[in-house]
């Protein structure tokens, strides 16, 4: 089990990782206003906002893979969602940050709350998970497997979320900022392809 289809989750996982989203910028706000130890408290509730959202669409995947035909229709709102996750990259404006800061909060655990808030607040969170698990992960893997794409995706964003703390925890990082535009186009097109691709081999087994 751990071959085509764990090399797509990964590859797909990776590319949501890459896109500076809002959670992107709490993480390098707190880097720059508190130091990259500080922001990693962030980086942990953002990791594990969206591990509570990952045992979510477990739940829901295991409930509904006995019927079909809610399998196939939620399949394909999986992919029309990253088509439309990968439009919105692709058009938006170039992302920006406020990098304003409140003395007051440099505590451990309101930085870990933060980060938790901002990723539980995030609808698209729990949208992108459950596009995931319909539309690449098979039913029928087994228990083990899927707690370990589960651990494997939490892991994965929680060290790239503390890398990219370290990486802005000076305020020469700040120079590459304006390069963020471009990145979020190139992986626009890299989810809307994906979708298309899902989308298509949807068609072929559907036949």
């Amino acid at each position: 089990m751990l071959d085509a289809q764990f090399f797509t989750l990964t590859s797909i996982y990776f590319l949501a990782l890459l896109s500076p989203g809002q959670d992107f910028f709490l993480i390098i706000k707190h880097a720059l206003s508190h130091g990259y130890q500080k922001a990693w408290w962030s980086c942990l509730g953002i990791a594990s906002g969206n591990a509570l959202y990952i045992a979510l669409a477990y739940v829901g995947h295991g409930l509904l893979s006995d019927n079909p035909f809610i399998i196939s229709v939620i399949e394909l709102g999986g992919v029309a969602f990253l088509f439309y996750l990968g439009c919105l990259l692709f058009l938006a404006p170039k992302p920006h940050m406020d990098v304003s800061v409140n003395p007051k909060n440099n505590m451990a655990f309101k930085l870990f709350l933060q980060g938790l808030l901002s990723a539980l607040l995030n609808p698209k969170n729990i949208l992108f998970y459950f596009s995931l698990l319909f539309t690449i992960i098979d039913p029928k893997t087994a228990l083990p497997v899927k707690i370990f794409y589960a651990v494997w995706m939490v892991g994965m964003l929680l060290v790239w979320d503390m890398c990219v703390a370290l990486l802005f925890g000076n305020q020469k990082a700040l120079k590459l900022l304006p390069y963020l535009g471009w990145v979020q186009k190139i992986i626009g097109l890299g989810l809307m392809g994906f979708s298309l691709h899902l989308a298509l081999a949807w068609i072929i087994s559907a036949k």
